[in-house]
């Protein structure tokens, strides 16, 4: 009967430590593997979770620039509805003498240079000559903004003359005008 506690016992040890073998493979094939899988797993969570995180701001950002564009492409469009056609180059010198005629000066003549050609749009100088008093080319300088055409006023030149003819106490200065300006136009076969 000892034989048996002594096998019984052996057994029993056998078993505790076959059992710790396999357990011990269990642990190095199945649970490291997997805790190595959930680390992973983890890692990833957490990069898409500040992925998710980051969505709202990144939504923000790109509505700005959507508003951005719309902006720039209104601001282009409004630019581009004021550049003239060169074809219409004579249109604007009519406008540039109604202009003349509501604030009073005289203009004398109208001149156009060159065509230059730029990246995009030409530039046309137009080189006015004329004459009023202060008050008048001042109206006439106010009146060529509100055209509505892109160009700027390149040289101003004013240099007196004389007086008026009328008589009496408020004798206004005439002021002889030379007004450059660059027109920006769309050539012939452009488009804006």
């Amino acid at each position: 009967m000892a034989l048996f506690r002594k096998l019984a016992k052996w057994r029993l040890l056998t078993l505790i430590i076959c059992l710790g073998i396999m357990g011990y493979g269990f642990y190095r094939v199945v649970l490291v593997p997997i805790s190595i899988e959930l680390d992973s797993v983890m890692a990833e969570t957490v990069a898409v979770n500040q992925k998710i995180a980051s969505v709202p701001k990144k939504i923000h950002d790109l509505r700005r620039l959507r508003d951005d564009y719309v902006e720039a492409m209104s601001s282009l469009e409004s630019i581009n509805s004021r550049v003239t056609h060169e074809t219409a180059l004579p249109y604007f010198a009519n406008e540039l003498e109604e202009v003349s005629a509501k604030s009073g000066t005289k203009i004398s003549s109208i001149s156009l240079g060159t065509l230059a050609t730029g990246s995009f749009y030409s530039k046309v100088p137009i080189t006015i000559t004329g004459q009023g008093s202060y008050g008048q080319v001042r109206r006439f300088i106010q009146g060529l903004s509100r055209l509505e055409r892109a160009f700027k006023i390149s040289d101003l030149h004013l240099r007196t003359t004389g007086f008026s003819d009328s008589v009496g106490i408020n004798e206004e200065q005439i002021l002889d005008v030379t007004l450059s300006l660059i027109v920006y136009v769309v050539p012939k076969g452009g488009e804006n």
